[in-house]
């Protein structure tokens, strides 16, 4: 496998893992839902434990796992946990705003910017 293969595969397995990550969080958010005094109840604890949408985002969280393990193999830990994490904070707060409709002020933009810079520098090095 040449150089620009391998590359390719650390930046497709980077991708995946936040993909993932983020996926799980999004979906465990979503099964959470209902209003929060339900949630304070003892016995809502097992339907929103048991729900697909819990279930999925531990789920998509696993694979981030397994994947996130493969990832550390063949990258530096100083290199992969911050462009994973940084991914992560995008997609999520993509994911936010998409599908839970929350708000993406200017000042998530500009982070979303510096966390962009950022991954960008980390990569480079």
């Amino acid at each position: 496998m040449g150089t620009a293969d391998v590359l390719t595969v650390k930046i497709i397995l980077v991708l995946l893992v936040s993909a993932t990550a983020s996926l799980g969080n999004s979906l465990l958010k979503a099964g959470a839902g209902g209003r929060r005094e339900e949630l304070l109840r003892l016995r809502q604890l097992p339907r929103t434990f048991l729900s697909p949408a819990v279930l999925g985002g531990v789920s998509a969280y696993g694979v981030s796992q397994l994947l996130w393990i493969t990832l550390l193999r063949i990258v530096d830990l100083s290199l992969a946990y911050p462009l994973q994490i940084g991914l992560n904070f995008i997609l999520i707060m993509l994911a936010a705003r998409w599908y839970f409709k929350e708000p993406l002020a200017p000042g998530k933009l500009l982070g979303i910017g510096l966390i962009f810079a950022g991954i960008i520098t980390v990569a480079a090095a």
